[in-house]
């Protein structure tokens, strides 16, 4: 990192602590008045992000301060783990919107990227990494800011929504197959079938058992009793499922309550029967009847299972459009070598 242009902009970079979750938290308000990107973070998301034991404390989550203290940028990374023979870890941050354009970005970005390499060392080195980030596909500044790093445009998602004063009917269940409410017990049956599920998907990351918990099933935003899972009939595999989460920012930023749609599979034996469409309809009735306004998910623009077609007939429609921007880090690398470009990320905040 140049440490003569960190003097330039008057910034000091340090670790975050649990102590600086509030100023995190009005950061991320403050950003999110200016950017609009339908992304809202409290307290408890980002103290959740912070006891993930697949991160380090002190290391995977860097602010940007002024002379002043005061804290006008971030960035974070995540070790995600091994996918198509490469060791991926996702990035996210921003800067202040009234601080932007100073140099705070890019002295970020440098940042960034290093820790994002030398985390890859600290756990498989022989592995090139690849970093992925993903912000608004409309933030020029924040693409030409990625590009000045050797990060490019892979992959597009879109971010879709839907009323649930209008909810379609709901199909019934193929025969042969019985719908059923997630339990806890069903925990790691859904993690594999989601794995299997996703398989086939360009770029996809298999979940571990512990991100799987710090993500999913164990994060406070996971509502159980809005999970439902379809099986065959005499059988108790998970053959398709709709998982469900509910962010409470989300709620106290906008008043409306937002029943996001996390995750959506089926089994590839079990396709073309009309199983998602079917689970989807009755999780949007659930919805609307536990007193929830819209519904919400994002999805790959090249998903191979033609899922964007799927949502649209049961009445989302695109809000905004997210690009994935990647690169490699050659194995051999301690931080700087870029090999080439690739990767899909999850969805993350930006640094404009």
């Amino acid at each position: 990192m140049d440490r003569s242009y960190a003097l330039a902009v008057d910034i000091t970079l340090r670790p975050l602590a649990h102590s600086d979750i509030p100023a995190w938290t009005d950061l991320l308000a403050a950003i999110e008045k200016v950017d609009r990107t339908g992304e809202h973070y409290g307290a408890a998301d980002l103290a959740e992000e912070m006891t993930n034991p697949e991160v380090q404390v002190g290391k995977d989550f860097v602010g940007a301060f002024d002379a002043d203290g005061q804290m006008v940028g971030y960035y974070s990374i995540l070790p995600r783990g091994v996918a198509d023979g490469h060791f991926k870890v996702h990035m996210q941050g921003s800067v202040l919107p009234t601080r932007r354009a100073q140099g705070i970005g890019r002295l970020m970005v440098a940042g960034m990227v290093q820790r994002a390499a030398q985390a890859r060392n600290e756990r498989r080195p022989e592995l090139p990494a690849r970093l992925v980030v993903t912000g608004l596909s409309s933030d020029a500044a924040q693409a030409d800011l990625l590009a000045s790093v050797g990060m490019r445009a892979e992959r597009w998602n879109f971010r879709m929504r839907m009323p649930l004063d209008a909810v379609p009917p709901a199909r019934a269940l193929p025969e042969g197959y019985g719908l059923y409410g997630y339990d806890s017990s069903m925990t790691d049956a859904l993690r594999r079938a989601h794995n299997a599920a996703f398989l086939d998907h360009p770029n996809f990351t298999p979940w571990s058992e512990v991100m799987w918990r710090q993500f999913v099933t164990g994060s406070h935003s996971f509502r159980p009793d809005l999970c439902f899972v379809a099986s065959a009939d005499g059988s108790d595999e998970i053959v398709a499922y709709v998982h469900t989460a509910e962010y409470d920012a989300a709620f106290a930023a906008t008043g409306r309550r937002e029943a996001y749609v996390g995750k959506v599979g089926t089994l590839r034996r079990h396709r073309a029967k009309g199983l998602a469409t079917a689970l989807l309809g009755h999780a949007l009735h659930a919805y609307r009847d536990a007193g929830y306004d819209e519904a919400s998910l994002d999805v790959d623009s090249e998903n191979p299972t033609g899922a964007l077609g799927v949502y649209r007939r049961v009445g989302f429609s695109v809000e905004s459009r997210w690009t994935n921007y990647a690169m490699t880090v050659d194995a051999t690398a301690s931080g700087g070598a870029v090999a080439g470009a690739g990767s899909r990320s999850a969805p993350a905040g930006g640094l404009p």
